[in-house]
């Protein structure tokens, strides 16, 4: 039987509950929309493009400021694109605001530490140009595993002086570093020891909101991240329905909403 490619969501997913694996990887049912998935995606997107900003166009004496606006246009400009999305969500103006300024905060958040450490690179290479360049991650590589069968998408890779970093950016609440997290990294890091024959040296995730939270990379986290991919590729063979348990838990349903599927599972009587 051939595997499926996995990911460390699905991963998540089915540790989370297994017949929430099984009816999206296996039934393949759709999911809804939510203002979590549409706000990331518009805060992943301007991240990615703030890297890629026309530095000739930036005054070096003042280039926070035109970070800044840059960035907060493209948060205006990806809001208002996204405004179908968000009407089908059927929240109120003060909700969606709420969000926003919320995303504002996230994105001014980042600018400001990373402005921090830019000025530091300045005075270390007197160049603002070379010291951009030199602060700048390789931005979304995909990386596969035919072996494993797994895949992931990284957001942000760091190399300087033959050291990795790979970091995730979150738009969470907190800054916990989950067991969900923790586990996602360290595919992440097998990942790229795997492709590029080097172990990275840390792995972290930026909570936009916060600030950084990271992890040293080891042997244990490499070995749990492997385990836990084979762990789930043995336990997803069946297409078979009774082979998922429900693993009820306030996850299936809370004051603001429910699990995509608690319809569905509320319909099973397995």
């Amino acid at each position: 039987m051939v595997r499926r490619i996995e990911s460390p969501s699905s991963i998540n997913t089915y540790k989370q509950c297994p017949r929430k694996y099984f009816y999206r990887y296996i039934l393949r049912l759709p999911t809804r929309a939510s203002i979590h998935l549409i706000r990331g995606k518009i805060v992943h997107s301007i991240l990615e493009r703030f890297f890629q900003i026309n530095l000739d166009q930036l005054d070096p004496q003042d280039f926070e400021y035109g970070f800044k606006s840059y960035v907060l246009a493209l948060l205006a400009k990806l809001w208002k694109g996204n405004e179908k999305d968000f009407n089908r969500l059927k929240m109120t103006k003060a909700e969606l605001e709420t969000y926003f300024i919320d995303s504002h905060t996230m994105i001014t958040s980042f600018i400001e530490k990373f402005s921090t450490r830019l000025k530091e690179k300045i005075k270390q290479t007197n160049d603002f140009k070379s010291a951009f360049k030199m602060l700048t991650p390789a931005i979304e590589e995909e990386i596969v595993n035919q072996e494993l069968n797994v895949r992931g998408y990284i957001d942000a890779i760091h190399s300087e002086n033959e050291e990795i970093v790979i970091m995730d950016y979150k738009t969470s609440k907190k800054d916990d570093m989950t067991p969900e997290y923790r586990l996602q990294l360290g595919i992440y890091a097998l990942l790229y020891k795997l492709k590029h024959n080097k172990t990275p040296s840390r792995v972290g995730i930026n909570f936009l909101k916060f600030g950084e939270v990271m992890i040293q990379v080891d042997d244990s986290l490499l070995t749990e991240a492997e385990k836990e991919i084979n762990f789930v590729h043995k336990m997803t063979e069946p297409d078979q329905i009774t082979a998922y348990i429900k693993k009820e838990s306030p996850l299936c349903k809370w004051h603001s909403g429910q699990c995509d599927y608690y319809s569905e599972c509320c319909k099973e009587n397995v």
